[in-house]
């Protein structure tokens, strides 16, 4: 999923669901979350932010994400919006036609 970076919000994606129901959701930046695990599950979970190291989490264990009151500045090479346009487009080959060979 893709976010302009002018969006005040959090992008939230679960890495490895065990249903198709679990997809990656935009959050307003002033949401909080709360991640529980029951004290009752029968396993450990484990978190990841932005990919980096992974710590477990324990029955009765939890979680709280809210957006940074400091946000990370970005540096761009001409502006923001048409910086990310270039890099979808790079990156998703989004109209891009592979050339045909002769019959």
């Amino acid at each position: 999923m893709q976010v302009h970076p002018n969006v005040p919000c959090m992008l939230f994606t679960p890495i490895c669901p065990h249903s198709l129901s679990f997809r990656p959701v935009i959050l307003p930046d002033s949401a909080q979350l709360e991640l529980k695990i029951p004290a009752e599950t029968k396993s450990n979970a484990w978190v990841s932010f932005d990919g980096k190291r992974r710590q477990q989490l324990s029955r009765g264990d939890s979680v709280r994400i809210c957006m940074s009151k400091h946000p990370l500045p970005t540096v761009n090479k001409s502006d923001q919006t048409c910086d990310w346009f270039h890099s979808l487009i790079r990156c998703l080959n989004w109209n891009e036609r592979l050339d045909q060979k002769a019959l």
